[in-house]
């Protein structure tokens, strides 16, 4: 099984039809790590991402059309600076209305020498209720359910970190 890591969301858009043909191959698993970082264009332009919010929809609506069975991950940061209350709305719209089966969140953290690095920081304590909202919202979902009784062809990739579960994917 081959599985595609990750791309973001301007490197695939010319590509999306073909990506999705290698997608729906039974010999490659039907997902994709696509981070999106923020449901607010105007953060995703303070980052200097390469790409709009709608951008990443189109990936994500069409891969989802054309692929069988297409996960997609994706990666949000919370608290970037300049971050208001709109644009975290907009990041919890945007994450309710795909339910990603996977969503990975982390608190901005301002590397030394980056532009960020000199931006006005939102405050600690909005940051951290932001990133424990968006993880209750997450861990609400159930992308899973409705699969009980099936029978699927998985491959386990490791034992979970509570040492009893095991992680795999769909195959």
């Amino acid at each position: 099984m081959l599985r595609v890591g990750m791309t973001n969301p301007p490197y695939i858009l010319e590509h999306l039809k073909e990506i999705a043909e290698v997608l729906s191959h039974p010999c490659v698993y039907s997902f994709l790590h696509v981070p999106v970082q923020s449901g607010s264009d105007a953060i995703l332009t303070a980052m200097n991402r390469e790409y709009t919010v709608g951008e990443f929809r189109t990936v994500v609506d069409t891969l989802t059309e054309l692929v069988p069975g297409m996960q997609i991950a994706t990666d949000i940061i919370c608290g970037f600076p300049g971050e208001t209350d709109e644009d975290f709305s907009k990041t919890i719209s945007l994450i309710k209305e795909y339910k990603f089966a996977q969503v990975h969140i982390s608190q901005f953290y301002p590397r030394p020498g980056t532009p960020a690095a000199r931006m006005k920081k939102v405050p600690s304590n909005v940051v951290k209720n932001r990133s424990r909202e968006l993880t209750s919202i997450f861990e609400a979902f159930t992308p899973y359910s409705g699969m009980e009784g099936k029978v699927e062809r998985i491959w386990i990739t490791e034992v979970a970190t509570d040492g009893i579960h095991l992680v795999s994917k769909f195959c």
